[in-house]
């Protein structure tokens, strides 16, 4: 694939390389991977890159190859996207889901997780993202998966159990979720953590 001799350009040609080898070696049984790197000089150049300046990055590549995906593209592996733009391209692939197929929408979740997290890397290690949009783009993330995840929660809960009971008048309850700490304040890092409170206003004396 030629991975070696462009792992050799590298500032740190030994580290990359070793780096470069472990993802080999975990697609190495799953020889379409390969194809696609052998294929796409773009994203074997990407990824020489990437392993060189991140050893996040090379592991997480390692442990899901499938991310190798978000290599083919330069542009939109570097170009961060907005809410709104995030909030549309996560609706889209949950829609093409069946609704009774919660596994897969989970597995899409997750997914659509760890390839954004790859994108912000990406553009954080190769100077492109800013400090202040990388804690953005993480919460604008978290904030989108949340929402999608409240209304899976809502429509199967509806549909298994029925709506919840009205609140008083009548009205129809909110459910809301609350973000605290670093999300709460738009500040999310790679390692933070989620600090959530759930408030609804659904009438507890009722089924």
């Amino acid at each position: 694939m030629g991975a070696a001799a462009a792992c050799g350009r590298q500032p740190n040609g030994g580290e990359c390389l070793a780096r470069a080898l472990r993802l080999v070696e975990a697609v190495a049984r799953r020889s379409a991977y390969l194809v696609l790197l052998s294929e796409n000089p773009g994203a074997l150049e990407q990824l020489v890159r990437l392993c060189a300046a991140s050893p996040w990055i090379a592991d997480e590549l390692s442990r899901y190859p499938v991310l190798l995906d978000e290599l083919l593209d330069a542009r939109t592996l570097y170009t961060p996207p907005q809410r709104a733009q995030l909030q549309d391209q996560l609706r889209q692939q949950i829609l093409r889901i069946p609704e009774e197929d919660t596994e897969g929408q989970l597995e899409a979740l997750r997914y659509f997780r760890r390839a954004h997290a790859l994108r912000v890397a990406a553009g954080e290690v190769m100077e492109t993202l800013p400090l202040m949009q990388v804690s953005d783009y993480l919460t604008w993330l978290a904030e989108v998966i949340l929402a999608q995840v409240l209304a899976l929660a809502w429509h199967q809960m509806v549909v298994r159990h029925g709506a919840p009971g009205r609140g008083e008048g009548g009205v129809e309850p909110a459910f809301l979720i609350v973000g605290y700490g670093k999300l709460g304040g738009i500040e999310l890092g790679h390692g933070s953590d989620l600090d959530l409170v759930f408030l609804h206003g659904a009438d507890p004396t009722l089924a």
